[in-house]
């Protein structure tokens, strides 16, 4: 008897079009003999809409034109065997729709609330594994408030206004600009100097009103694959090569010139350290079922440095989470069948 699967794609956050992307390369590797799915896309208002599995193609802006409303949305939960949120970014993979899930009480693919709403704050992330030895570069904490104002906020959480010149002292120029809850590297920005600042903080801020700032090291970007519950298999390490300065949204999606490599091409003990830091930070937060943990490697100290976890990483067929695991001897059909049972541990 087939399990009732549904499947989410799009979402509300800045990630939407790479949630669709994944989403096409999951419907391709679905086993249909096993599963019967329910495909549902949540287009950027928060509305959700019944798909046809044969016939909407994700990649075009009309894939919503023969789409249906989802009317009871509660109910179309409780008529599901397992859910699988292909979804990247805010409301998808924070814990919000995690929450709906446990409401629901149905079995999902993913990190629950708790690893969610935690790995999707960079700033929340650095301050839980600050407390268990990963390495991680200097940073600083900025938020927008609701005056509009931007501040620094202290590990004690005062908050200071002078934020140039704290930022220049505390880590120097040049540094990076994160939005706190952002993926695919979308509001993130090299500052080269101090006039840049407040522009580039700004812009970030568009994304997030919560923003890190860390201090730029000339390095080697890495990343694994995390896959288990309680007992996790880690694969090797692999190595971005992009084109330009760092790993941009155009450099991940739409530039053919940035590469990756697997395995990576540093000593093997280094790659041993980040696994099995990588398996640590899994556990830090709390991770169920998958994860894609990213490092840098300080090209002149040989220094390992945490970036971020991503609880649902990308997807789609460049992605490096399934090329990781397909090195590991997993291919992508099989590596979603052993999601969907991760899920049904829960």
């Amino acid at each position: 008897m087939k399990q009732k699967l549904l499947v989410l794609c799009g979402g509300q956050s800045s990630e939407h079009i790479v949630s669709r992307m994944s989403c096409t390369s999951v419907l391709n590797n679905l086993d249909a003999n096993k599963y019967e799915i329910t495909l549902v896309g949540i287009d950027l208002d928060g509305g959700w809409h019944y798909l046809d599995v044969k016939q909407t193609d994700l990649a075009k802006n009309t894939w919503l034109d023969n789409s249906s409303m989802v009317e009871d949305v509660y109910g179309l939960l409780k008529n599901q065997d397992v859910a699988f949120p292909v979804l990247h970014g805010m409301y998808g993979e924070d814990g919000t729709i995690q929450g709906l899930f446990e409401l629901a009480k149905l079995p999902y693919v993913g990190c629950r609330v708790m690893g969610s709403s935690v790995a999707m704050d960079k700033i929340y992330t650095k301050k839980i594994l600050d407390t268990v030895g990963v390495p991680q570069v200097k940073s600083v904490y900025v938020k927008k408030r609701y005056d509009e104002k931007l501040v620094v906020v202290t590990n004690t959480f005062d908050e200071i206004e002078e934020i140039e010149d704290y930022i220049v002292r505390e880590l120097g120029m040049p540094c990076f600009i994160k939005a706190s809850r952002s993926g695919s590297s979308v509001g993130c920005y090299r500052c080269d100097n101090q006039t840049e600042l407040i522009g580039k903080l700004s812009e970030a801020a568009k994304y997030d009103r919560h923003v890190v700032v860390e201090e730029c090291i000339d390095c080697i970007e890495l990343e694994t694959a995390v896959l288990g519950n309680d007992d996790v298999i880690v694969s090797r390490v692999g190595q971005i090569m992009p084109h330009g300065e760092f790993y941009t949204f155009e450099s991940k999606y739409e530039d053919e010139e940035s590469k990756t490599c697997i395995p990576a091409l540093v000593d093997e003990q280094i790659q041993e350290q980040i696994r099995q830091y990588a398996i640590k930070v899994f556990k830090a937060v709390d991770g169920h079922g998958l994860s894609r943990v990213d490092f840098f490697l300080d090209k002149k100290t040989n220094k390992i440095y945490l970036n971020e976890i991503n609880t649902m990483p990308g997807f789609t067929k460049i992605s490096m989470y399934p090329q990781l695991m397909n090195d590991f001897g997993i291919t992508y059909p099989e590596l979603l069948d052993r999601l969907i049972v991760l899920a049904l541990q829960k």
